[in-house]
């Protein structure tokens, strides 16, 4: 492998199980760090999804970290390090949403603001807008799906919820951000919906 070379998803959680090891024996600060600096964008991006703002959000991925730090002794092997990162994610982010809470409705507002002044296509600027309008269930499942990858297994490990809900969830987010989408430009199928999450 050369220095550009991004590993597999299969080597990147041999890393990352690595890392854990030596944080969990050694408390190894430098492997911390390896981990912070890799997951700084993806966990980042999932919690800007869902806190808005920005003070917050590095404050919660802060707290996501210092519970990798405390907790990488329990780490049982059964799932991808990420995908056990993502679940002390949504957990913490769970428990600091209610700081954000008196801000949700001027964000959702600011945020269909800007997608009505955006010069994207027809198609995203209404997919933007119709996500704003699902439930926060279903809005963390297509995430967590579609721009994160996560398969279902995954995702209802990192939301502790059985694989049938989070199959449901996507079946009835994505039926409304089809229907959002036909009600504003016309029939579309489905593979448009989810191509252009």
């Amino acid at each position: 492998m050369t220095i550009d070379d991004k590993p597999s998803p299969k080597e990147q959680d041999q890393i990352d199980r690595s890392l854990l090891d030596r944080i969990s024996e050694n408390q190894d600060r430098q492997a911390l760090t390896q981990l912070y600096e890799h997951y700084r964008h993806p966990v980042g991006s999932f919690l800007s999804n869902k806190l808005r703002e920005k003070k917050l959000i590095e404050e919660v991925f802060n707290d996501v970290m210092l519970v990798v730090w405390r907790k990488a002794s329990s780490f049982q092997g059964k799932s991808k390090v990420s995908t056990w990162i993502f679940g002390i994610a949504y957990r913490t982010c769970l428990s600091h949403a209610k700081k954000e809470s008196k801000h949700t409705d001027q964000i959702q507002d600011d945020m269909l603001n800007d997608v009505a002044d955006s010069t994207e296509s027809d198609l995203s600027q209404t997919l933007r807008a119709s996500m704003t309008e699902l439930t926060d269930d279903h809005r963390t499942v297509i995430e967590l799906a579609y721009y994160f990858g996560h398969s279902i297994t995954e995702i209802s490990e990192i939301i502790d919820c059985p694989s049938s809900t989070v199959k449901t969830r996507l079946f009835y987010a994505r039926q409304h951000l089809k229907k959002c989408i036909e009600n504003h430009i016309g029939p579309v199928n489905k593979s448009a919906v989810t191509t252009s999450i």
